[in-house]
């Protein structure tokens, strides 16, 4: 609102096509003049043929046009003012744009207003005149003002589609470049099915104001005539004819400009749905009302503007997703006397699941740290503090330091980076060292690892006690040791997203499930068993979409 413009927008628009209104409303009432049997007002035809009538008349309606084109620029200054302001580059009150805004918007109905009230005002002013000063009689005055009435009636609806016509064409999309007509305070809003009923007083209730009235006003008249009953008839059929033609045209013209209003907001919708169905996003509807279409038009572009920043959010996800996977090992460590298959699943774009391997350039080939871990929640706050814990057991795992140190250090940096989010982090930590066979681990919180021995046939859960990553900075951490590792023996690592998992019907797929694949497959090498675990999981899902992450990880010992 504060770039000036290049010419001012013209309010001439406005004053032609209510003087068009008024003009209108007086030829409908001449056309009706000529065709109304005139010949019961004897005393209005003396008065405005032997009585010089005409010669007030001549007067009288320029004093009425005067007074509404005057009227109508008090009404609409506040709009003039306002394009003035920008046409010179003035600074703009915030107190002026908003009343020319509201103006605007309730210009039509002022308008119309206007319209009935001059007319009824200085007809009713006009008619005491003619009684006492001309000896007009009663009933021909009453005559004279119904016909006044009447014009300011039909010069009120016709200014109302008119002005509402070039409003929305010209001024509003000046004033209102971004829409939200219906948020404007102050405002009269007149709905599709408002407008529709104006539009059927004017077209309907209208003429039949216009037959009654003039009947009744005809019929009390009809004492002091002499015309025949059969030219009276004749007459009355004819003016009938004329009166449904002259509305037949203007209901015709109006239903069009309403029609207009209507149809063209809905083609401009219809044209950016498909649009956007054909994944456009930039497209706007011009909103130009404050009426039910206008409000859709808002939302319309509020939803586009949404899909904008979904679709600017969802690259932005790919892209973490790509460098959160980026971080991820990229290939399983080849250890002399181990099998190891690693894999991970996602929930969304990107997850709180971490899995690495550490110890595998200090030159010994026979041992192998595995950590696996899983972060609350999932989305980008989890993958952001998996990145953070990713890059403390990196730095940390190249010190030197038992993974019960390592474990605690990293857990004193996680409790400074988490304590305001209350975000933590369960791990598990595993060194696999087939030099003097045996396993070594910490417990953060997490779900035990799992030994199977093929050859005995039983399983073991790697316990110890620990709590989560994140929540005591001060928590000293326990390693656990396990020896006498044997050839054919699998250990399975994992994140709670895999026996958590439900199934359409709430069925969790649990532990057990887990165990007899582990069984069944242990002639298996490692990616086979890891390929069969993550394939049984998703039968039990059936398509349905996980809601936490999967991470798995199988090491095979193959020789000691």
């Amino acid at each position: 609102m504060s770039k000036s413009l290049s010419r001012s927008p013209s309010l001439i628009g406005l004053y032609l096509r209510n003087f068009t209104a008024n003009i209108s409303g007086n030829l409908i009432i001449i056309l009706l003049n000529i065709f109304t049997p005139l010949e019961v007002f004897k005393d209005w035809q003396t008065f405005l043929r032997q009585e010089g009538g005409w010669v007030l008349l001549l007067f009288l309606f320029p004093t009425i046009f005067i007074t509404a084109i005057v009227l109508q620029y008090l009404i609409q200054r506040p709009i003039s003012t306002l394009f003035k302001q920008i046409y010179y580059g003035n600074k703009v009150e915030p107190e002026l744009q908003e009343k020319a805004r509201r103006r605007l918007l309730n210009l039509h109905i002022y308008l119309g207003l206007a319209n009935l009230t001059l007319w009824v005002v200085l007809t009713a002013l006009f008619i005491p005149v003619l009684h006492y000063i001309r000896d007009i009689g009663v009933v021909t005055c009453l005559y004279i003002f119904f016909r006044g009435v009447i014009i300011g009636l039909m010069a009120s609806f016709i200014a109302f589609f008119l002005i509402d016509d070039y409003s929305r064409k010209k001024l509003i999309p000046i004033l209102f470049p971004g829409g939200r007509l219906a948020f404007m305070p102050g405002t009269i809003r007149v709905s599709i099915l408002r407008r529709i009923r104006i539009l059927y007083g004017a077209g309907t209730g209208a003429p039949m104001l216009v037959l009654v009235g003039t009947l009744a006003l005809i019929l009390w008249e009809m004492d002091d005539s002499v015309t025949s009953s059969g030219e009276f008839g004749k007459e009355i059929f004819i003016f009938i004819i004329v009166l449904y033609c002259i509305f037949v045209a203007i209901a015709l013209s109006l239903n069009f400009l309403v029609g207009k209003s209507i149809l063209n907001p809905i083609k401009e919708m219809m044209g950016v749905v498909k649009k956007v169905r054909h994944g456009n996003f930039n497209q706007k509807v011009r909103v130009i009302s404050n009426d039910e279409l206008g409000v859709l038009g808002d939302g319309m572009n509020e939803m586009t503007e949404g899909l904008i920043e979904r679709d600017r959010m969802r690259e932005s996800l790919n892209l973490a997703k790509e460098v959160q996977q980026a971080l991820l090992p990229r290939v399983a460590p080849k250890i002399e006397g181990l099998d190891i298959a690693a894999h991970i699943i996602y929930c969304d774009e990107t997850g709180g699941d971490y899995y690495d391997f550490f110890g595998l350039d200090d030159g010994d080939q026979k041992k192998v740290s595995v950590v696996v871990g899983d972060v609350s929640g999932h989305g980008v706050p989890s993958a952001l503090l998996m990145a953070s814990a990713r890059a403390f057991f990196r730095q940390r795992s190249a010190l030197p330091g038992t993974i019960s140190r390592i474990v605690s250090d990293v857990n004193r940096q996680l409790v400074n980076d988490v304590q305001e989010s209350g975000g933590f982090m369960t791990l598990f930590y595993l060194t696999v060292d087939l030099k003097n066979n045996c396993l070594i681990w910490v417990r953060a919180g997490h779900d035990p690892a799992i030994l199977y021995d093929p050859e005995s046939d039983t399983f073991e859960e790697l316990r110890g006690s620990g709590i989560a990553l994140g929540i005591d900075g001060n928590h000293e951490y326990e390693e656990y040791d396990r020896k006498d590792l044997a050839k054919g023996q699998i250990i399975v690592l994992g994140t709670d997203g895999i026996w958590e998992a439900e199934n359409s019907n709430s069925q969790r797929f649990g532990k057990e499930p887990l165990l007899r694949i582990i069984r069944q497959y242990s002639e298996s090498d490692a990616t086979g068993l890891l390929t069969a675990c993550l394939y049984r999981l998703e039968k039990f899902q059936n398509g349905l979409k996980p809601e936490d992450d999967v991470t798995l990880i199988v090491i095979k010992i193959t020789n000691v």
